[in-house]
């Protein structure tokens, strides 16, 4: 993803045009009041006095000429910011681990083309389900101490590079699709650095996102997809994805902890219902994180 602005190019056609106009505005109007006087002067000549109205006339110019710039440097400004975003957009949709993490987040059961194989045949494709991804994203440290517990399902004939999985915490399979999230949520939350810098604003950037900020945050079918919502929140909050908990909340979604929504979650998780506290625990307001000392 591209770290250039929109307004790293420089001053363009139109802002010289701005520029010059505001120049010509100004010389014009310090002579203005000045000028108001001089035309009640009677002691001015017809002469004198047509010069003034010519000045005055001049000033009129240079304030419409200051406005049609103003408006079209504006113009070229919102152009440009739009051209900046679709072209972040872009990028950050043409990752194919960032391709993998969207349809995992769209799809409550899906076949992925999980370890990225060129021209994937039907044994590369991995079924992803719900179930497989809440496992997948349980912060280390609950994986291991209830490893046999949330052990992670089986993929026959699929999982080749799998036989040794009781011996990890995580499978070649769950790394693979947690991989996949880190690379989401890294570029997903740099969205949130050009609107703290003010390059562009939460409304410009919300028809390319907003869908996918409803689909991790919004709980529409609880019996399928809360545990993985709520393992996904625990794990943006757990693995301090800061950006990406500031890009939601630009847009009235607070994941933290203690924030509503991932409340709400909490209460509606029903099977495991240990697994709601168990989460909850790992991020709790005050609790020492180990991921963040390292």
């Amino acid at each position: 993803m591209s770290l250039d602005s929109p307004k790293s190019t420089g001053l363009t056609g139109f802002g010289y045009a701005v520029w010059v106009a505001l120049a010509l505005f100004l010389m014009a109007s310090l002579g203005f009041p000045l000028g108001l006087l001089y035309m009640f002067d009677t002691d001015m000549g017809p002469g004198e006095k047509a010069n003034l109205v010519v000045s005055i006339l001049s000033l009129g110019g240079a304030v419409v000429a200051f406005s049609l710039a103003l408006v079209q440097y504006r113009r070229s400004e919102k152009w440009k910011r739009a051209e900046f975003i679709a072209n972040e957009v872009k990028q950050f949709e043409s990752d194919p681990a960032v391709q993998n993490a969207l349809l995992m987040i769209d799809w409550g059961t899906r076949e992925i083309n999980l370890f990225l194989r060129s021209d994937p045949k039907e044994d590369d494709l991995l079924e992803i389900t719900r179930d497989v991804q809440w496992r997948a994203l349980l912060p280390h440290p609950l994986k291991e101490k209830y490893h046999d517990e949330y052990k992670a399902l089986d993929f026959p004939q699929k999982g080749k590079g799998d036989k040794d999985r009781k011996k990890r915490n995580f499978t070649l399979v769950e790394a693979r699709i947690r991989d996949a999230y880190d690379v989401f949520l890294t570029k997903f939350g740099r969205f949130s650095c050009f609107i703290e810098s003010k390059l562009i604003s939460p409304e410009e950037l919300k028809p390319f996102i907003i869908y996918w900020v409803d689909a991790m945050t919004e709980n529409k079918h609880p019996e399928k997809d809360t545990a993985w919502r709520y393992a996904l929140l625990t794990y943006i909050n757990y693995y301090e994805y800061y950006g990406v908990i500031s890009l939601l909340k630009s847009y009235g979604k607070d994941v933290s902890p203690e924030g509503r929504i991932y409340s709400e979650l909490r209460s509606s998780m029903q099977d495991p219902a240990s697994l709601a506290e168990r989460l909850f625990e790992t991020i709790r307001p005050g609790k020492s994180n180990p991921a963040a000392d390292g």
